[in-house]
């Protein structure tokens, strides 16, 4: 009987030690909403609106053309479903913008459509 008992107490304290060890260890962590660098892909290039360049993106900036334009780096979030947050700061300025790729040749602003 002593040895049967003993069996058990010590597989008890087996399984009680790895359940232990188990929920210590931390678990994965991704990074899926990061920021990265540069700009998409899809978007390198000049885009206008009514005919007038209003953006122009190339791997690591953006130029942003009229009142209050300028150059800075950028960065972009993929947000889902085509849609992509890009910040960039311009003459001290923080901008965030979201804009949805609808194809090569147009994406889609706060209410406005760019072409290429």
């Amino acid at each position: 009987m002593k040895k049967s008992l003993t069996k058990i107490i010590v597989a008890a304290l087996t399984l009680t030690s790895l359940a232990g060890a188990v929920s210590l260890t931390p678990a994965p962590t991704a990074n899926a909403a990061s920021w990265h660098k540069g700009s998409p892909k899809a978007f390198i290039g000049s885009w206008k609106t009514d005919g007038f360049t209003a953006y122009k993106f190339t791997k690591s900036t953006i130029t942003v053309y009229g009142k209050g334009g300028g150059t800075s780096k950028s960065m972009y979030k993929y947000l889902g479903h085509k849609k992509y947050a890009i910040k960039y700061k311009v003459q001290g300025y923080n901008y965030k913008e979201t804009f949805t790729y609808i194809n090569s040749h147009k994406i889609k602003g706060h209410g406005f459509y760019l072409t290429k």
